[in-house]
């Protein structure tokens, strides 16, 4: 059984009948296992030009009494991370072979890369239960399953390409525009150049009244996910380290939006460097930011297995340093 829901315009179709989209040779892929269940990542192309769409498959596979939860990823305004959600297409078919009687399930999202560069895939999350051993305390016990995230390179548009789009537009040159009377042609010239200055000072106080909403809606996504990891409650051993890459991942989520930093790919000591040498940033917010993130690379490199108070005042330091260094209003009538 796969479960998904989703909101807006993209595409959703379940079907029993296998997803058209075929993934390419080359595709991206990242597996990763818990007990019976085995979810992989596809993405493909592997390098693609901005403009191009970008696929990512989901496939789960699941033995006989295992039921999956599998719901649509999105990070609200359909989107998945940074990349807009043009269509999404899911579906399920019975198990083969070693996985008789079991299912397996597909999802495909068709992404919009926002800009060439390094970006990254975020992790995809998926909840299973496992009913096989009706006896055991934990059989209908919820426990989750989360993806690793997928570093893509978008490439830019080649300048021939870009120029070759153009030329429709532009047309050719007007061969009688050389009698045109010179005070007119300075008029036109005069009033193009005040258009364009306007445009350009119209386009500025977008980008920075869209900067400034994007910094206020990254405390507002922040404090849900922190509230939604908080209500699943503490982890057990096995689930530890899925559940502190998921509250690492807010917070970073949250400096990337918050200050601007594009750091995806950076490692947790290269992202230090960036986020604590912003200004903004006060010494005690530094070091409580350093222990956190230390923190969690304990509990996920170093096998370190913290209790559930422990994790639970984890959860509750990144919860008050998003609190602390939220966008104020006076910060946002100055910007």
């Amino acid at each position: 059984m796969l479960c998904a829901s989703c909101s807006g315009g993209a595409e959703d179709a379940t079907t029993d009948e296998p997803v058209s989209i075929v993934p390419a040779k080359d595709a991206i892929t990242k597996t990763v296992e818990n007990g019976p269940v085995k979810a992989t990542v596809k993405v493909w192309p592997a390098k693609p030009a901005l403009g191009e769409s970008i696929y990512v498959r989901l496939e789960v596979e699941a033995p006989a009494g295992v039921s999956i939860d599998a719901p649509y990823q999105e990070a609200g305004d359909q989107r998945l991370g940074r990349f807009r959600v043009v269509g999404f297409v899911r579906s399920s078919s019975p198990g083969q072979g070693k996985l008789a009687g079991g299912q397996i399930h597909e999802q495909t999202y068709t992404l919009e890369a926002p800009s060439s560069g390094r970006h990254r895939i975020p992790p995809l999350r998926l909840e299973m239960i496992d009913a096989r051993a009706a006896s055991s305390p934990d059989a209908k016990k919820p426990q989750e399953l989360l993806t690793d995230e997928v570093p893509i390179e978008v490439t830019p548009v080649p300048a021939e390409q870009a120029t070759a789009e153009l030329k429709p537009a532009l047309g050719e040159l007007d061969p009688d525009v050389g009698k045109t009377g010179w005070a007119l042609i300075l008029g036109l010239g005069g009033g193009a150049l005040m258009l364009i200055s306007g445009t350009i000072l119209t386009i500025r106080a977008l980008r920075a009244r869209r900067r400034i909403e994007k910094q206020r809606s990254a405390y507002e996504e922040a404090v849900a996910h922190l509230r939604d990891l908080e209500q699943r409650g503490a982890p057990d051993d096995t689930g530890a380290d899925a559940w502190f890459v998921e509250l690492s991942a807010i917070v970073r989520r949250y400096l990337e939006h918050r200050y601007e930093i594009r750091a995806p790919e950076l490692t947790t000591e290269e992202f230090l460097l960036v986020a604590t040498a912003r200004p903004e940033l006060t010494t005690e917010h530094r070091g409580l930011l350093t222990s956190f993130l230390e923190r969690c690379d304990r509990v996920k490199f170093a096998g370190y297995r913290p209790d559930a108070d422990e994790s639970i005042a984890t959860l509750a330091a990144a919860r008050g340093f998003v609190e602390d260094t939220r966008l104020r209003d006076h910060e946002a009538v100055a910007a």
